[in-house]
C-alpha cells in the first residue's frame, strides 16, 4: 500500500516538474505575442495594397518579420523584415486586382503568433 501511494507522489512530482521544465525553456512563448492589428487597403488607381500592422512591445529581438500577400487564395508577395519601425507602420506592395478580388493580408511575429486580414477590393472609382 505504501509503494502505491510513494509511485503516485513520484509520478505526480515528475509530471510537475516536467511541466515546469518546459515553461523554463521557452519563455519566449511567454511574453512574446503576435501583431495586434492588420488593415489592408487597395488604391485601385495606383494598383497598390496598403497594409497598417499594429505590434505592440516591439524590441530588436521582437519584432514583425515577414507579410504574406495572397490574392484569392493564391500566394502573391512573401517579404521577410529585419525589424519594424514603429508600433503602429505600413508597408505597400504592387499588387494588381480587379473588383471582386479577395487580397489577405498576413503578419507574423518572429517570436510568436500572427495576424490575417482579409479585403474584397470594391469598384473602381467612377471617372469625373
Amino acid at each position: 500500500m505504501k509503494n502505491r501511494r510513494g509511485a503516485r507522489i513520484f509520478s505526480g512530482t515528475c509530471i510537475v516538474l516536467a511541466a515546469l521544465a518546459l515553461i523554463a525553456f521557452y519563455p519566449a512563448t511567454a511574453v512574446a505575442h503576435g501583431p495586434k492589428e492588420v488593415k489592408p487597403a487597395y488604391d485601385a488607381a495606383a494598383k497598390t495594397l496598403q497594409a497598417t500592422i499594429t505590434h505592440t512591445n516591439f524590441s530588436a529581438g521582437h519584432y514583425v518579420n515577414k507579410v504574406e500577400v495572397k490574392k484569392n487564395g493564391k500566394a502573391l508577395i512573401a517579404q521577410d523584415y529585419t525589424s519594424q519601425p514603429a508600433e503602429t507602420f505600413s508597408y505597400s506592395y504592387k499588387v494588381d486586382a480587379a473588383a471582386g478580388d479577395v487580397l489577405e493580408v498576413k503578419a507574423s511575429c518572429n517570436k510568436f503568433g500572427s495576424k490575417t486580414e482579409k479585403l474584397t477590393v470594391g469598384p473602381a472609382p467612377a471617372a469625373k
